[in-house]
């Protein structure tokens, strides 16, 4: 297998080089889905952010969908690692799970990774191939997002029979609130909405919970 020596003095493999140029690939998708959005993510801006030739991504992929496909692969596994790092942070200082939940996903949806992954999502909306492309990735990360909230907050699914729709109504508001900063950044009102789910957490939930107990008997 061949090698090449860097800077440092380390010799990388084929397969390390190759794994380093797609990090930088994905990385410059990303960055130019967030500063130039879908439009003006184009093989040649991505190349230039990248520092690589255009060569070098039809190299790694067959099209530039491929490519977005493969960043948003990357992302999905992004939010499973920053949920669960910045849970582990909050929790750390004492906080509730209620605020330990909110919190963490608030921080994940106002990342650049979230605003990538909406460029796409959206421009998905009307491209047949490339919607067939990014639907199993989105698919994927719904389900792992659920394996998560069981994994990391057990004693709350315990009690929380509706656990599953309280974790998607979360994940709707805290998307509609990044996608609405990009025309109306209302900090004062984000903070009194997070505000209001926290106290509705703490105090409404474990009521709300006996009365859909009620409900289905």
């Amino acid at each position: 297998m061949s090698a090449r020596a860097t800077d440092s003095g380390v010799r990388r493999s084929q397969a390390q080089r190759r794994a380093l140029t797609i990090e930088r690939l994905t990385n410059a998708v990303v960055h130019c889905l967030v500063t130039l959005g879908y439009s003006g993510t184009t093989t040649a801006a991505i190349a230039q952010q990248a520092g690589l030739s255009q060569g070098a991504i039809f190299r790694h992929f067959d099209s530039r969908q491929a490519l977005l496909v493969a960043t948003m692969e990357v992302i999905a596994d992004r939010f499973i690692a920053r949920y669960r790092d910045t849970v582990a942070r909050i929790r750390a200082s004492g906080a509730d799970d209620i605020s330990v939940a909110v919190l963490a996903l608030r921080d994940v949806t106002r990342s650049h990774d979230q605003v990538a992954w909406f460029e796409v999502q959206q421009a998905a909306r009307t491209d047949d191939a490339l919607r067939a492309g990014f639907r199993p990735v989105f698919l994927r990360n719904q389900k792992e997002n659920m394996d998560l909230a069981r994994q990391l907050f057990p004693d709350t699914l315990a009690t929380l029979p509706f656990f599953e729709d309280l974790v998607h109504m979360l994940i709707q508001v805290f998307h509609g609130q990044t996608l609405d900063a990009h025309i109306d950044d209302s900090g004062q009102r984000d903070q009194r909405v997070l505000d209001t789910l926290l106290v509705l957490g703490r105090v409404a939930l474990p009521g709300l919970a006996g009365a859909w107990e009620d409900q289905r008997h």
